[in-house]
């Protein structure tokens, strides 16, 4: 069965003349953009795979070996690397800026877990491998590099489920990120099944923004989907783009405008009382969002306002574009593993044809996803205002089954058939589908809306002053810890103090090995509350993130509002 470039590389040259990539090259004050055409971006990635082949033989590395590739995630000689390497025939495993926050281990340890044989890094990294055994810096400067002058070796066969690329969660279990692997017929599906029901703008070539690093799958794999139906990607400064960047991509050619739910939301208001910006909606081929429900508000000033609207929903296992609300209380049945990171593609979409029906979608044809009836949820236990908005259908769980091109890498199912996504699902229509929230203990947070595994994010050894501990900030600027104490009166305040300074001692070098979104850094991220009082599931026992979050609003608040300062 053909390597994923067996596709990539014709389109590539079937393509030559357009614009593949518009690099972000002004500020944020000025943006402006350098255009790189398919013909261009071939022409690179052979000249650098050539560079490349004998100094990685040097390194004693063969073909489908896998080699992390450690980059800033921001420069474009960062996606040559990954599709050079791949032309080679090796699997690049790609490394992220965050993970210097944890250091060398990490690293190590991300290597260790599939097999890595060497690690290319940027300079930027230097003083973080210092001690792995079989390492080379990145070249930062593609003009150091001649024309191609030999002969490349084949692209080696691979079946469906050999891995093409490596990427990893956003976010930390037990103190290191998860590998998620991407197999070949996974990267197929996402270019030839999922991106042609996403664009739904026509025939011309769309022109949209990217999400994120080059180190991030969603933003990594747009030469695969983009590539392959003749597309182009803008990079942005930064993934929560503002309104004076987003006019300036309008004007250099943007027709496709993706953006997480929140930040479409920041958007709308620009758009209120903007002209500009109204304007400039209104003449997008077509405006989606992802990652969490739209308000009920936004929602419906999109459909008055006559805005080619459309929403995705995927998860980083199954399909392109998973920053997916990750917010509730595990199933009784169905105890989802959640390996999340920014992706690109989808299981469901909704019709651009037909805006009035937001926020429901149907499942993207091709796509072998089932619906499973849910037991155990309670829909007063629905992620954020999905009870009001429940229209008294029944909820289901998202299957993908093992014979699914979409189905995940069988190191990450976590069913031997298969693989349940933990989202919740309510059926609006026949055939329609609203997303209705998690059932697992991730949630999105920090600046830049990383995941985060509350369950294991917190590894304190007083336990013995402690009754029990809650995480929350989903779509916040941190994360705060609830806490319950065994004896602690929560109105004496040198004993709250006390205890404060405690749990931040003893969690301290656990702490280190996280995420920065991830890490209680001040007392006042920890908030002591009397025992018992944190509400609680009623067959379980669980504590309620969202009554949780209700019942301690303004001190939460508050906090978090502390926490954009810092």
């Amino acid at each position: 069965m053909p390597h994923f470039l067996d596709y990539v590389l014709p389109a590539l040259k079937k393509y030559s003349d357009r614009t593949l990539i518009k690099l972000f090259t002004g500020t944020q004050d000025a943006p402006s953009w350098k255009s790189i055409t398919y013909q261009q971006f071939l022409d690179d990635i052979e000249r650098l795979a050539g560079f490349l082949i004998d100094r990685l033989a040097e390194l004693g590395l063969k073909q489908k070996d896998v080699v992390g590739v450690w980059i800033t995630g921001g420069k474009y000689i960062d996606l040559v690397y990954l599709y050079a390497l791949a032309r080679l025939g090796y699997i690049p495993q790609m490394l992220n800026k965050s993970m210097a926050v944890q250091g060398n281990p990490v690293i190590k340890d991300m290597l260790a877990a599939t097999h890595g044989k060497a690690v290319l890094y940027d300079p930027f990294f230097s003083d973080f491998v210092t001690d792995i055994a079989v390492s080379m810096p990145l070249i930062t400067d593609l003009s150091s590099v001649g024309p191609l002058s030999r002969t490349l070796p084949d692209i080696p066969n691979a079946t469906d489920d050999e891995i093409g690329i490596i990427f990893h969660t956003s976010g930390t279990t037990s103190g290191k990120p998860k590998p998620v692997p991407e197999t070949h017929k996974w990267l197929r599906c996402q270019a030839q099944i999922q991106w042609v029901a996403i664009w739904q703008g026509g025939s011309e070539q769309a022109v949209v923004n990217n999400l994120g690093s080059f180190a991030n799958v969603g933003s990594a794999t747009t030469i695969s989907y983009l590539g392959w139906s003749g597309h182009c990607l803008v990079q942005t400064s930064k993934p929560d783009i503002d309104a004076h960047e987003f006019l300036a991509m309008v004007s250099d050619g943007l027709n496709f405008v993706m953006l997480y739910a929140p930040w479409l939301s920041k958007l709308i208001s620009v758009a209120r009382t903007d002209r500009k910006v109204y304007d400039a909606l209104r003449g997008m081929r077509q405006v989606t969002y992802t990652g969490a429900a739209l308000n009920p508000e936004d929602e419906q000033w999109l459909i008055e306002n006559g805005i080619p609207a459309t929403v995705i929903y995927a998860t980083t296992e199954a399909g392109l574009f998973s920053y997916t609300i990750l917010d509730h209380d595990e199933l009784e049945d169905h105890k989802a593993d959640p390996f999340i990171l920014c992706n690109l593609g989808g299981c469901f979409v909704s019709d651009i044809s037909d805006v009035k029906a937001l926020p429901s979608m149907h499942i993207i044809e091709g796509i072998k996803c089932k619906l499973l009836p849910t037991s155990g949820v309670n829909k007063i236990e629905l992620d954020g205002d999905s009870e009001n908005r429940a229209r008294g259908g029944q909820l289901y769980d998202c299957f993908i089954p093992v014979d699914a091109d979409n189905c995940p890498h069988r190191s990450i199912r976590n069913r031997p058939d298969g693989h349940i996504t933990g989202d919740i699902f309510e059926e609006t229509a026949p055939g329609l589908y609203a997303f209705r929230g998690r059932n697992d203990d991730w949630i999105r947070t920090g600046k830049t809306l990383s995941f985060c595994d509350t369950k294991h994010v917190i590894t304190i050894s007083c336990t013995e002053s402690l009754t029990d501990i809650f995480l929350v900030g989903h779509y916040k600027p941190g994360v705060v810890l609830l806490v319950e104490p065994t004896t602690v009166d929560p109105a004496d305040d040198s004993a709250v103090s006390g205890l404060k300074a405690k749990i931040l001692e003893r969690n301290d070098p656990f702490n280190s090995r996280l995420f920065d979104h991830e890490r209680i850094k001040h007392a006042f991220q920890i908030v002591i509350v009397s025992r018992g009082t944190l509400p609680r599931t009623m067959e379980k026992g669980n504590i309620r993130r969202k009554a949780t979050e209700d019942q301690h609003a303004d001190i939460l608040e508050a906090t978090y509002a502390r926490l954009k300062t810092w």
